[in-house]
Formats: C-alpha cells, structure tokens, sequence
C-alpha cells in the first residue's frame, strides 16, 4: 500500500492540527498533509504549548487506519520509528545517538529534537481516522533541546526533511496496517531512550518510580518498582535518571 501525501503548505495558523481536523471532519483522504512555517497556538500533550518558530518542520498528516479505536495509539511509535529512520539519514550515528522516549518524544543526546500527538475522531464508537501532529526541530530549538541543523552531516532543507519523513511513515504505516505492532514494538526497543534505567512515571494522583523494563504488547510501558511489583502504565510523564 502507498499513500497519496496531498501537502498544503501555509503560512502562519494557529495549529495544523485544527486545519486537519477540520479537513478530517469535511471529509478529506487518507493523507492529507497540512504544513505551516509558523504556529499562533501549537500544542503537545496535555494541551502543553508548544513554541513554533519559523525554520523548523511543523505538520499534521491525516490517516484512516484499518484498525479499531483501541489501537489507533499504536500511530505514536509507529511514527517514532519513522523520525528515528528520517533522522539519522542526517545525522552521523557514530557521533550522535537518536532515541525514543516513552511515549511520544524523539531525543538526540538526550536533549529533545522532535514530538507526536495524535489526535482522533471518532464515529459511532469507531475509529473515522487520525490526525498525527509531528514537530522537528530543524533550525530552532528551545532550552534544553536540539535542532537538526546543529548536528547534520549535510546541508538541511525542511521540505526535505519533511519528505523523507513522509517516505519513511508510509514504509512503517503499511507494516503496521499489514503485520500490526509486533515488529514496530521491536524497532522502536532497539532505540529506545532509558531502557533499564531508573525512571518515575508520574499520574494525575500517583508516582511510580523504579526500573523501565520495556514495553507491553499493547505498547504500555512497563515499571519495576524496588519490590519487584511490575506496574503497566498507558499513560504518565516519565522522567530518567533520579526521580525528582
């Protein structure tokens, strides 16, 4: 299977979110890309804002999975791997490290580089389709995080960055669609950030902290804790290294 990517490239919204979910909800194909070089209101999780400078890489892609809503989470490694694949067609592997933090951030050396949010509508309890909002730090970066141009080993263009990405996505969204998450499960652990680590996952009422051991077949993570009670956690903040 192969998708018919049909961009539109904007100037300044106030999130490529909204614009694809309007798409989504008049109706719009399975691979409808919408690109701005500057965002008003961009966000992450959580209704988090997220800063949207121009000279990085900012779109949202509609998908139409065949899959029920339970599994339409999936997207979010699905799409990992495919910025792990697009990033180190950049950057030099022997200097530079890319990871996947649980669940939807994208590390070089440990400082952020990229993230995912998904977005989902919904249609009589069935999954209608996804809009997969993905930022790249490509000539700007905040505090505490990395762009891509700082560490490429050639010049960087974003709307090529942007293709290959998109080139990438349709390899791993048809693995997914054809042998489901078993094989993106194991990609996505062979780079990921903080395995066997010390990590606290942090719930609206409730802490965990102890050893990440993995993940579920479902993609939940899967904590330690120093009683050796394992703890299946689907959704937290999750912060390595000492607990804070």
């Amino acid at each position: 299977m192969s998708i018919d990517w049909q961009i539109q490239v904007l100037g300044s919204v106030p999130s490529t979110q909204d614009v694809a979910m309007n798409a989504m909800m008049d109706g719009a194909g399975e691979g409808l890309t919408v690109q701005a070089m500057t965002m008003e209101s961009g966000r992450g999780r959580h209704g988090h804002k997220w800063e949207a400078p121009m000279g990085n890489l900012y779109l949202s892609t509609l998908l139409r999975p065949k899959c029920g809503l339970e599994e339409a989470g999936d997207l979010s490694f699905v799409v990992a791997v495919a910025l792990n694949k697009t990033l180190n067609r950049y950057i030099d592997s022997k200097k530079h490290k890319v990871t996947l933090k649980w669940p939807n951030d994208i590390l070089v050396d440990g400082l952020k580089i990229s993230g995912i949010l998904l977005e989902t509508n919904t249609e009589d309890n069935s999954l209608d389709g996804v809009v997969v909002g993905i930022g790249v730090n490509i000539f700007n970066a905040p505090d505490l995080a990395i762009n891509l141009e700082k560490l490429s080993k050639d010049p960087v263009y974003i709307n090529k960055v942007r293709d290959d990405l998109l080139e990438d996505l349709g390899t791993y969204y048809a693995l997914w669609q054809e042998e489901g998450i078993a094989p993106i499960r194991l990609l996505w652990l062979k780079n990921a950030h903080g395995l066997g680590q010390n990590i606290s996952a942090r719930l609206p009422n409730k802490t965990y902290k102890g050893i990440f051991e993995g993940l579920s077949e479902e993609g939940a993570l899967i904590l330690k804790d120093e009683n050796d009670e394992r703890h299946i956690i689907h959704a937290a903040d999750v912060y390595f290294g000492e607990s804070s």
